[in-house]
């Protein structure tokens, strides 16, 4: 019961010696509320950014190998029977795709917009994975249809058709025309961590059999331009292998080095992580530096009031307390003022957080981790800048501290 006394009478004298001076404590209190604050937001800021980045690399597919034209491409760029050959020559090749895409205006029956017609085979659903929300995907017999097919992207369809059932129903694509078969289920990730390369936003598409897009007919004239080919490897583990036989193989096929990018999801994810580690140390070391300020503000508080408490700090020693004991009622008051700074701090962080989704459109998250590690860091700098003041008032002489004015 004694310990409890002594703990509920150091509570209350901390309570009394900091209400004494309200606006410095809550100046002091003020700075770890700022710096708490900035290492929550900044956190969740680089927390949503990891998560988009995870998604987006996820929708490439991690198993997948995107190759490119570079630039305009020309004679040593992709052409469509590329998509043949690698497929013919590369055994952990378990599904292929060539890709065109064109800029068009789709008009349906409720309003227009300017998509991306990307002219794939029925294998870009199967190296995506794509998931279909109504309809069905396109099939190789759709290339036989008079009439050509095409499947929406889900954003695309509420544009053009709002809440009706578009299956069945006709868009218009600048000229023509095609028939909906199918809509996508929603994709994209909706963040602005940047987007990652040779992904698109497949919730805003047409998507549409290669074979009608094209100029030619593919049986006519296989040589035709394309500007991307989608390939899904069997075994993630030989997507290297797979990315590396890629330019040899089309060099040979050429008799030129052949102008094209070759994009590896896995290699992505790699860089982006290593990024995000940097990013992540950068506004941590800014963050750390805020709540620097703010403990020396709190160190600077406690010696302050160290020096205006010396004959209360005496009289205390007179009557029976230790040296411990000071150094326990300065370390609490230290605490105090610290944790009522972190739990503030980390209502202020988590609404910024809120604020810079709400108002700048930027994902954030803020993780339970950076939570536990704003009190953690609230402790810790209560401790490490309470304990000096606290020892300086344990040295005082009993004597001394009744006599001083």
């Amino acid at each position: 019961m004694a310990t409890w006394d002594r703990r509920a009478e150091v509570l209350r004298i901390s309570l009394e010696a900091l209400g004494r001076y309200r606006l410095r404590t809550a100046l002091s209190t003020l700075g770890i509320v700022l710096g708490i604050a900035a290492v929550i937001a900044m956190l969740s800021v680089g927390e949503g950014a990891r998560q988009d980045v995870l998604r987006q690399v996820e929708q490439l597919g991690l198993d997948n190998v995107i190759v490119r034209t570079r630039g305009f491409g020309g004679d040593a760029g992709l052409r469509l029977e590329d998509a043949g050959l690698l497929g013919d020559v590369l055994p952990q090749v378990v599904a292929i795709s060539p890709l065109i895409e064109r800029a068009v205006l789709a008009s349906g029956p409720l309003d227009s917009r300017r998509a991306s017609l990307l002219g794939v085979t029925p294998a870009y659903g199967e190296v995506l994975e794509l998931d279909v929300d109504r309809g069905r995907f396109l099939t190789a017999l759709d290339r036989r249809r008079v009439v050509p097919v095409c499947v929406l992207g889900a954003r695309l369809r509420r544009v053009l058709f709002g809440y009706r059932d578009p299956i069945g129903e006709q868009v218009q694509l600048d000229r023509s025309w095609c028939e909906v078969v199918g809509v996508l289920a929603p994709r994209s990730t909706g963040g602005r961590a940047g987007r990652t390369a040779a992904a698109r936003d497949l919730d805003s598409v047409v998507l549409a059999s290669i074979a009608g897009v094209l100029a030619v007919s593919p049986s006519i004239a296989p040589g035709q331009s394309i500007d991307e080919v989608w390939i899904q490897v069997a075994d993630g583990d030989d997507v290297p292998a797979v990315a590396g036989s890629i330019s040899r193989t089309l060099a040979r096929a050429h008799g030129v080095a052949p102008d094209i990018d070759v994009v590896v999801p896995r290699d992505l994810l790699n860089q982006r992580v290593r990024t995000q580690r940097t990013f992540n140390v950068v506004v941590g070391s800014v963050a750390v530096l805020s709540l620097l300020v703010g403990g020396i503000g709190i160190m600077n508080t406690m010696l302050t009031s160290v020096l205006e408490r010396t004959q209360e700090i005496g009289l205390r020693r007179v009557v029976g307390a230790t040296a411990r004991d000071i150094v326990v009622q300065f370390l609490v008051e230290s605490l105090m003022v610290t944790m009522t700074g972190g739990v503030v701090g980390i209502g202020a962080g988590v609404g910024t957080s809120y604020a810079i989704t709400a108002y700048a459109a930027w994902n954030t998250s803020v993780s339970s981790v950076a939570v536990v590690l704003a009190v953690c860091v609230s402790a810790a700098v209560g401790l490490a800048f309470g304990i000096y003041p606290a020892s300086q008032a344990a040295r005082l002489q009993p004597v001394d501290a009744v006599r001083y004015e």
